[in-house]
């Protein structure tokens, strides 16, 4: 499902670990999905977590913690964190096997396409 080296042949990486301000252009949710994948997975700034509470607070309301809201909102499941850690390790792992690198913005921009594509359409 997540798999990302699944050929023998060096594998490469479409995702950029840049910033793509055309890539979020009227999907505003997409940007709060890749910023949880990334604090699933342990690499979510400090300030950019802060922001993402503002923003979630602001859009859905919600108490403390910007993850719990999104979480219920989006109908993400209790596990779904653990699940992506799990991931982004075996993940690293192949990358590190098959000698490439996976950047965690990668890996978010990754999982917010494969998985979270019905809930990440443009906005009208």
């Amino acid at each position: 499902m997540f798999g990302l080296f699944k050929t023998k042949a060096k594998p490469t990486n479409p995702y950029s670990k840049e910033a793509e301000p055309e890539r979020y252009a009227g999907k505003p949710l997409l940007v709060l999905l890749e910023n949880f994948v990334l604090h699933s997975i342990g690499e979510l700034s400090p300030d950019k977590d802060a922001l993402m509470a503002r923003v979630v607070q602001k859009a859905y309301g919600g108490g403390d913690s910007w993850v719990e809201t999104l979480k219920r909102e989006l109908d993400l499941g209790a596990s779904i964190e653990a699940n992506l850690k799990q991931l982004w390790d075996k993940n690293q792992g192949t990358a590190r096997q098959e000698a490439v690198e996976l950047h965690p913005v990668q890996f978010a921009k990754m999982i917010a396409d494969t998985n979270f594509a019905p809930l990440i359409r443009p906005s009208r």
